[in-house]
């Protein structure tokens, strides 16, 4: 059985990889186990926690993580395709390659804002950053049409 890891930050993007694995399942053989993580990056303030309380913080993490997540789950729910769902705090491709080390994912596939080569090199960009450091093969999926959302 394959395992796919589908990374989730609430953009059309999201949705667009969603809906890509769900139309695509029959390609494998066997049902594939599908698995939605949401990497919440940290507040950029550390006493955050000290002005407002940790209760607040992981409230705000929670809220921001369901809400991007749910572009998925709707995509998948509409599909009738099973899916495992969480989130979590961190750098999103050190805590991807961790999920999909633990999890002993196959393929991971997300989404892409499709920005041209010179904002990707001034900004980055998670897909290459994960196409570069993660041991996993990564599906990037991408839409033309999407770049004026």
């Amino acid at each position: 059985m394959i395992r796919i890891l589908i990374a989730a930050d609430g953009s059309p993007y999201t949705r667009l990889a969603a809906r890509y694995v769900a139309q695509h399942r029959d390609w494998f053989a066997g049902k594939p186990e599908i698995h939605l993580l949401h990497v919440e990056p940290p507040l950029p303030y550390p006493g955050a926690q000290a002005v407002v309380g940790k209760a607040a913080v992981l409230a705000y993490e929670r809220d921001e993580s369901e809400a991007a997540l749910a572009v998925a789950r709707d995509e998948l729910d509409k599909a009738g395709v099973e899916y495992t769902s969480s989130w979590r705090v961190g750098d999103i491709v050190t805590e991807l390659g961790d999920y999909a080390r633990r999890k002993d994912i196959d393929v991971l596939v997300m989404g892409s804002h499709g920005k041209g080569a010179l904002a990707s090199l001034a900004l980055g960009s998670v897909a290459q950053k994960c196409i570069a450091q993660l041991e996993i093969p990564v599906l990037v999926v991408r839409d033309a049409s999407l770049r004026r959302i």
